[in-house]
């Protein structure tokens, strides 16, 4: 039975891409545009991934983290973040209330989104 992955950024075209590459890698893939249909879509569709961007509308991904993680039900659910911040790691690593598996820098190449997760399911 193929991963199921959720991807999460309010960029579409970014959304577009990713999708399409981990289709390739035949991975079931869902979408969401923002926080608040983010965490619906993980309720309801119980992802086994959640990639993840930060600056979002309605609900940031921080904040999405953060309730992720404090649901008993989601909390399991592994995410990677991807931002196109360029202090990344001191944001995370400042942060107490940040539980990742993994992080990305934007512009990312594909190749190194598909090892990370490819790790994320090996591991």
């Amino acid at each position: 039975m193929a991963k199921k992955i959720l991807v999460v950024d309010d960029e579409k075209d970014v959304v577009e891409v990713i999708t399409m590459y981990l289709e390739k890698e035949d991975y079931e893939v869902t979408n969401a545009f923002d926080g608040l249909e983010a965490l619906e879509k993980i309720t309801n569709e119980r992802p086994d991934l959640v990639i993840l961007d930060v600056m979002m509308p309605k609900l940031d991904g921080h904040s999405l983290n953060i309730r992720l993680k404090e649901n008993p039900h989601t909390r399991d659910i592994p995410v990677i973040v991807m931002t196109g911040k360029g202090h990344l790691r001191e944001i995370i690593t400042a942060r107490k209330d940040v539980t990742i598996v993994d992080y990305l820098e934007k512009p990312f190449q594909m190749q190194e989104l598909l090892e990370k997760i490819k790790n994320v399911f090996t591991t």
